[in-house]
């Protein structure tokens, strides 16, 4: 790097409000709803392009492209800069227009304002902050936008296997749960599985000749949710409270409109994990092994990518971890959490498959303001400029520890 000399001052000169801003608002009027992500892809193209940064588009099956772009030396580790561009669906009761990107009584309001438009607008703009600074042979800088995080993380997945972290020694993930105050330096993990309960029919007035899966599926319901679930000591969640294990029926299914004993009952069932969650499968067995049901019970965890995630944890100890916190105090003037995410995202993937340390930090809400998936997302403007400037500083602390 050149000398970098304060490097707060330098961010806040360097990164300017009003500009994140607007960046953020012309990302919310793209529509990018997951799996229709080609507008905005394009968008980050051509804007990358036009500020000299030399994007490419990196093909996603089954979803829009997402973009690359990177500065420095080819050859040196780097910092990798993750977002995703996509959003979820329009949610019912939305008062503001979803793409209208109000800004009212210092809100932003729109999809994906939270989830996570701004931190796109935040990352790119740090990242091109830092390709002003960078010298050709000293670090590489890598920024990604990818496509496909709300369905089945396929962009960063695409990213792994195509070599997106290649020689990658830290990733910062530009999304924010609770703002600034805190560092996600991990997250549970989920493991979803299918259940099938398989009764006998017998006609519905002679119920003693049949086997009712419901009604065996309704004990193995039971005895789930009395289960003691697992505690993660020392470790807090990004509700600020005590980390722990939950679980979940997402779904019964089973029975007719005919009078007959059902013979078929299916449960979906999600397992949060936390470090330490141990075989999940195998304790869930043994639950229902001990209720001696008369149905025959088949389970099977759902290994297939968008349905395992495997919890991990970033070292407090690492320069990744103490260079965000520095930096983040350095700007708010509080030195943040560390907190595990209770949902399960692009970090989980980066940690377990290109095993390299990961964070997840940005602008961000928590309370009564925090409506991720929900209809109102809006996010307070004051964070969108802190969030850019604290990329910008964390790598330029990360560069500068060698």
């Amino acid at each position: 790097m050149t000398k970098r000399g304060d490097l707060l001052s330098c961010a806040k000169q360097m990164i300017d409000e009003e500009e994140v801003l607007q960046l953020s608002r012309e990302l919310i009027r793209i529509p990018s709803v997951t799996a229709h992500e080609e507008r905005i892809s394009k968008f980050i193209f051509q804007k990358l392009d036009k500020w000299g940064l030399f994007p490419r588009l990196v093909p996603v099956k089954g979803f829009g492209p997402s973009v690359l772009a990177e500065v420095g030396d080819k050859k040196a580790p780097s910092i990798v800069l993750n977002g995703h561009i996509d959003t979820v669906e329009v949610m019912g009761g939305w008062k503001h227009d979803p793409f209208g990107a109000k800004v009212e009584n210092g809100m932003l309001y729109g999809l994906g304002s939270l989830d996570m438009k701004g931190g796109i607008a935040a990352l790119m703009l740090a990242f091109r902050s830092i390709a002003e600074m960078a010298s050709p042979h000293s670090s590489r800088i890598v920024l990604q936008a990818v496509s496909g995080e709300e369905a089945t993380s396929a962009g960063t997945r695409t990213m792994i296997s195509k070599g997106g972290f290649r020689n990658a020694k830290a990733v910062i993930v530009g999304e924010g749960f609770g703002g600034l105050r805190a560092i996600t330096n991990g997250r549970r993990g989920g493991s979803y599985f299918d259940i099938d309960v398989i009764g006998r029919a017998a006609h519905g007035s002679r119920p003693e000749d049949g086997i009712n899966a419901i009604a065996d599926a309704a004990k193995i319901v039971c005895a789930f949710e009395s289960m003691k679930l697992k505690t993660a000591n020392g470790l807090i969640a990004d509700d600020f409270r005590t980390l722990k294990e939950s679980q979940t029926i997402l779904k019964i299914s089973g029975g007719s409109e005919t009078l007959t004993v059902p013979e078929k009952c299916y449960l979906k069932l999600i397992r949060c994990t936390v470090p330490g969650s141990g075989d999940v499968e195998a304790e869930l067995r043994g639950v229902i092994k001990n209720l001696n049901l008369r149905s025959k019970v088949r389970m099977e965890l759902e290994a297939t990518p968008g349905n395992l995630f495997h919890p991990h944890v970033t070292a407090p100890t690492s320069p990744l971890v103490k260079a965000a916190a520095k930096s983040i105090k350095a700007l708010t003037g509080r030195q943040p959490r560390l907190v595990i995410g209770h949902s399960e995202a692009d970090d989980n993937i980066i940690a377990r498959d290109a095993r390299i340390p990961v964070i997840c930090f940005g602008a961000g809400e928590s309370g009564d303001l925090a409506k991720y998936h929900q209809p109102e997302e809006a996010i307070s403007i004051p964070q969108l400029a802190l969030a850019s400037r604290a990329y910008f500083m964390t790598v330029l602390e990360m560069v500068g520890r060698g």
